[in-house]
């Protein structure tokens, strides 16, 4: 079983994996607000039901969301207990996306808690699309310097993850 973590193609695939919450929790919150605002209306409809449908069922309702939240803390567990016997590039980025994850559900609902006014004003779209992209941006950096076998760096984020792994090395 150590064998196969080993893998570089397995431990790789394993670590742009784990980029689906980040990119789940930013699509759920950003990506009704940004994908469907087009002038377009076969691309708002094919953005509604085929992109953001899927992802909003998905965190439609509180036991749902709690779920994708359990699984996403026994992820991060087990990446920073080392109980799988991971690689040390598989539990960093691992541990990179649950914080990910972290920092863009804080923005979820800071968004949802803004006044409606604030959210809806130029200040507020500019903010909007800029979180969207930015996060977007950042995963896809991610996953592109994780294929190619390197750390991917972000400043806070990644000084996080260190920490974590070196806790059970």
């Amino acid at each position: 079983m150590k064998n196969f973590f080993e893998n570089v193609y397995v431990e790789r695939s394993i670590a742009i994996a784990s980029l689906v919450f980040p990119f789940l929790e930013i699509n759920a919150v950003f990506g009704p607000k940004f994908l469907t605002t087009s002038d377009n209306i076969h691309m708002n409809y094919w953005c509604r039901e085929h992109f953001i449908a899927p992802i909003a069922q998905l965190y439609s309702t509180q036991e749902n969301h709690i779920g994708a939240f359990i699984v996403m803390v026994l992820v991060f567990d087990c990446a920073v207990r080392k109980t799988l016997p991971l690689t040390l590039f598989c539990r960093f980025n691992i541990i990179q996306a649950v914080l990910i994850d972290i920092v863009c559900s804080f923005l979820g609902v800071a968004y949802t808690q803004t006044a409606y006014a604030a959210r809806e004003s130029a200040l507020g779209e500019t903010l909007t699309i800029t979180i969207y992209f930015g996060t977007l941006f950042f995963i896809f950096y991610c996953a592109v310097l994780i294929s190619c076998g390197r750390y991917p760096k972000c400043p806070v984020i990644s000084e996080g993850a260190r920490l974590n792994v070196q806790l059970f090395r």
